[in-house]
């Protein structure tokens, strides 16, 4: 994963293990911020998120290294088609190159999946549905929380740098919740089955409408399946 925070990342990544789970690839979230919660404490404020803390950035370098290392290990464990879905922020391109290199070196195949968003409205909305509710805010109010938050942003954007196809690897960029997709290198089935996926998910609430057909013939004689025609109530 790929992206600034409060972008959808954890969300894609959760509903894209259930898809691949359910094609019947063995799959795995490796979640960053949860060891950052384990090792270093939930309740770091905004400065321990910025690039010019040199002591921070060692240590969130340290456990991002650790859960890459348990991912690769995860994967070569069994090499019968397991994928491992890398969640974190990669915001520069130095440290996707870490996380290629450590991968590639393995023999393991990279597929970088960004998630962009420009629409502040969505950001705000992303935030107060899913950040006020987090372990890192479990003790502030919804005032402090919403601000210190913005302030990690603000800390990831002052370095971040968004996929481009002078790294010249696999991606790709969700942009505005699907709204427009950016691809590049994506060749073979699963990258092909993954594009599709990301294509109809959404990180925004959406309503969905369930609708039953009138009485049908079968309705009345109590038979199941079928294309039966509607009574005349039915119609």
């Amino acid at each position: 994963m790929v992206g600034l925070p409060a972008r959808g990342k954890t969300h894609i990544a959760r509903s894209l293990e259930r898809y691949l789970s359910w094609l019947g690839y063995v799959t795995k979230l490796f979640n960053v911020g949860n060891l950052r919660r384990e090792m270093v404490g939930a309740e770091q404020p905004a400065e321990f998120f910025n690039p010019k803390n040199a002591q921070a950035v060692a240590e969130r370098t340290r456990i991002a290294e650790a859960v890459l290392q348990e991912m690769v290990q995860w994967l070569l464990a069994d090499h019968a088609g397991r994928v491992g879905i890398y969640d974190a922020t990669n915001t520069t391109k130095e440290r996707r190159l870490k996380v290629r290199t450590a991968l590639e070196s393995q023999g393991i195949r990279v597929l970088f999946l960004e998630s962009i968003c420009t629409d502040q409205k969505i950001v705000d909305q992303n935030i107060l549905q899913t950040k006020l509710f987090s372990p890192d805010y479990k003790h502030v109010s919804p005032e402090e929380a919403v601000a210190d938050f913005k302030r990690r942003i603000q800390n990831y954007e002052s370095a971040y740098e968004p996929l481009d196809a002078s790294e010249n690897c696999s991606f790709v960029k969700n942009i505005n919740v699907s709204k427009q997709l950016v691809l590049n290198q994506i060749t073979g089935y699963l990258p092909g089955k993954i594009v599709a996926y990301i294509l109809s998910t959404s990180i925004q609430p959406r309503t969905i409408y369930l609708s039953r057909h009138g009485e049908s013939e079968w309705n009345v004689t109590g038979q199941l399946g079928g294309d039966p025609n509607l009574t005349r109530r039915g119609r």
